[in-house]
């Protein structure tokens, strides 16, 4: 077996199903992978629309007694994973027809222990596309130059040593860190995955406006202090436009 897809979910009981559905729709998928769902805390019918596919041995399911956030829930999911691949999906990405094939195939052949592979969104009515990354990256090229929105998928016992950080809409901050230790990235430009990108709808999504700011100051921060030196040093431009959104929310963050 190959791949562990992650799954979390919270009060998304229409979107979870959608989502495992496009994985149990893919050829062959069982000879393959497996699916681990993490319900971070439901309070709406999540655990019984799952329930199905549980007494069938379609999916595992996992469950948070309070909400710990969709960091917490992947980490979870991480640590429960057993096969060689974690990828890491949100409950409203659909995988594409022949996507666990095709995953199959590129991570047989490629070695690397972090792969990210190319997703599309609809936002506001219109698909976005625009993955510009193609090939081995090292941590240098991911730091100085604007990478674009992938799905990503990680070494099992990798992930497992580098949990996610729980900084909502900051998973970057892992990615690199993982790059920076001399692990293998590899980007790659296929899409396989569809998302309905809709503001607050999205467990992944950034947190927007007066509402989030502590959270997403508290992300800034941390970005910038992990990786300050290498920011300046490399990609000034960037640095300077990281420190003035962490000093915009900090404002917005005591309003």
């Amino acid at each position: 077996m190959l791949l562990s897809f992650v799954i979390p979910t919270y009060n998304r009981s229409e979107k979870i199903v959608r989502a495992v559905e496009s994985i149990l729709r893919q050829p062959n998928w069982s000879d393959y992978a497996e699916i681990v769902v993490v319900d971070d805390g439901s309070t709406d019918n999540t655990a019984s629309v799952l329930e199905d596919y549980v007494n069938k041995k379609q999916i595992r399911l996992i469950r948070h007694d309070s909400n710990k956030g969709v960091a917490q829930a992947k980490n979870t999911g991480i640590l429960h994973a057993n096969y060689q691949y974690v990828v890491l999906l949100d409950s409203d990405d659909l995988l594409r027809e022949n996507g666990v094939e095709y995953l199959v195939t590129q991570l047989k052949a490629i070695d690397t222990d972090l792969f990210f592979v190319g997703t599309e969104r609809i936002r506001n009515g219109e698909l976005m596309y625009n993955p510009n990354f193609y090939g081995y990256k090292s941590y240098l090229e991911m730091i100085t130059a604007p990478i674009g929105e992938y799905l990503p998928i990680g070494r099992t016992e990798v992930l497992q040593s580098n949990l996610l950080e729980n900084l909502r809409g900051f998973e970057g901050i892992t990615w690199l860190k993982i790059a920076r230790k001399g692990y293998k990235v590899f980007y790659d430009q296929e899409s396989l995955v569809r998302c309905d990108d809709v503001g607050e709808d999205r467990l992944s999504n950034r947190f927007s406006g007066f509402k989030n700011a502590k959270k997403m100051n508290a992300g800034y921060k941390r970005y910038l202090n992990e990786f300050r030196s290498d920011l300046k040093r490399l990609n000034y431009r960037n640095y300077l436009k990281m420190r003035f959104k962490s000093f915009c929310y900090s404002i917005f963050s005591i309003l």
